[in-house]
């Protein structure tokens, strides 16, 4: 298989959080066929609802660049992160 021809799953805003699967980041690029829950519930730490700040919303498949309150991934460790 050629590599170059090969997608990478889109970056997750890293204030996406999840109480469905422990130990999976939405904060990085996620890859849709290893540790997604169907029946996971998300929030969004900016406004602690299911909604986002542009009152969409919150999931991994659409929290990405395209929302105006998107925020990049971090390279920090998972225990040094502030929550925004």
């Amino acid at each position: 298989m050629d590599s170059s021809n090969e997608q990478k799953p889109p970056c997750v805003c890293r204030r996406v959080r999840s109480k469905g699967t422990p130990g999976v980041r939405y904060d990085s690029a996620v890859d849709w066929e290893t540790g997604y829950v169907s029946t996971a519930t998300f929030w969004c730490v900016a406004t602690g609802e299911s909604v986002g700040p542009d009152d969409a919303q919150v999931h991994p498949h659409v929290c990405g660049e395209a929302r105006l309150c998107f925020r990049a991934p971090t390279d920090e460790a998972a225990g040094s992160r502030v929550l925004e």
